[in-house]
């Protein structure tokens, strides 16, 4: 199991993929992955996607397109 930062029962995972690229999981307290970001080559690129979660995903706009 890879590292994860955890807060309130949810937690972002940072995980490899086979073709050794990074890749981060937003988990539910439940278990069951929410969001999956795209790949990246260097495990830093994965913690600055988190990093900008964490910051950015509070103010981030809605737009209900449905």
């Amino acid at each position: 199991m890879s590292k994860g930062e955890e807060g309130s029962g949810y937690r972002f995972e940072i995980k490899k993929s086979s073709d050794d690229q990074f890749f981060v999981n937003f988990v539910a307290s439940n278990g069951e992955t929410m969001v999956r970001t795209e790949r990246y080559t260097a495990k830093a690129s994965a913690q600055n996607a988190i990093d900008s979660l964490k910051k950015n995903g509070p103010g981030a706009e809605v737009n209900d397109e449905a």
